[in-house]
Parts: structure tokens; C-alpha cells; sequence
């Protein structure tokens, strides 16, 4: 009886856990992630081919694409951190570098596709800021001061 009380308790747990497999979930994620990468290696949307991006192949994923692999990603963009007192690691998951692996291969699969649509959104976005901030603004269409 436990054992069955336990396996409904799991399967519960599990079924919750998927409802938070979604585009604006993944959004959120990816948004974090670019935000982190922000702050750590500016201009890295400018490195990426979006063509490419396969969230679920460590080569051709956002971090695999800056720095040669997804492990090595985590290293060298310090999102994972193995000195002797590490202050933190992060998570690649809330960062929208990995999908969820506890949800079984079907969700996995779909939080990937979610993940590969959020990060060409986001890398679009910050290309087109970049490209209005370079952009300049013709003298007629100035404010007169």
C-alpha cells in the first residue's frame, strides 16, 4: 500500500512538474540565459547561427556554438564552477541552456523545440537592438535643441 501510495505521489509530482513545460516557460528560461550571457560575454548573439541552433546537440547549442561544446561551455562561460569553494553554480536549466531531463523523452523533447524557438527569439531580438543602436539618426530627423 505504501508502495502504490508513493507511486501516485511521483506520478502526481511528475504530471505537475510537466504543466511547466511551455513557449512562455521557456521564454523566461532562455531570457535569463541571455541575460546572464549579457553580462558575461557582450556581443555573443553576434557569434550565433540561429539556422543552426539545436538546443538538444551539444555542439550546435547556444553554448556549444561559443565555445566549441556544451561542457565546455559551462566552464568557460563560469556557469558551472569546480574550485575548491565554489561561491555558486547555476543552473543550465533555469538558464534555458538544457531542457528538463526528469519529465520523461517526450516533454524533454518538446521543451527543446520550446527552448530552440526561445533562443532564436531572444538572439533576434538583441540583433535588432544592436542594429538600432548603430543606426544613426538621419540630422533632418533629429530633435530641434
Amino acid at each position: 500500500m505504501l508502495t502504490r501510495l508513493l507511486d501516485l505521489y511521483a506520478e502526481r509530482r511528475r504530471l505537475r512538474r510537466a504543466l511547466t513545460v511551455t513557449l512562455d516557460a521557456a521564454r523566461v528560461r532562455a531570457g535569463s540565459g541571455a541575460a546572464y550571457l549579457d553580462g558575461v560575454d557582450p556581443g555573443w548573439h553576434t557569434r550565433l547561427n540561429p539556422a543552426t541552433l539545436e538546443l538538444a546537440d551539444g555542439a550546435q547549442c547556444v553554448l556549444g556554438q561559443l565555445h566549441g561544446g556544451f561542457r565546455a561551455g559551462l566552464f568557460r562561460a563560469r556557469i558551472l564552477d569546480l574550485s575548491s569553494a565554489p561561491l555558486a553554480s547555476l543552473s543550465p536549466v533555469d538558464l534555458g541552456f538544457q531542457a528538463r531531463r526528469d519529465l520523461g523523452d517526450e516533454l524533454e523533447a518538446l521543451d527543446y523545440a520550446f527552448l530552440n524557438r526561445a533562443w532564436r527569439e531572444a538572439i533576434r531580438q538583441r540583433r535588432e537592438q544592436a542594429e538600432r543602436a548603430a543606426t544613426p539618426v538621419p540630422a533632418s530627423a533629429a530633435p530641434a535643441g
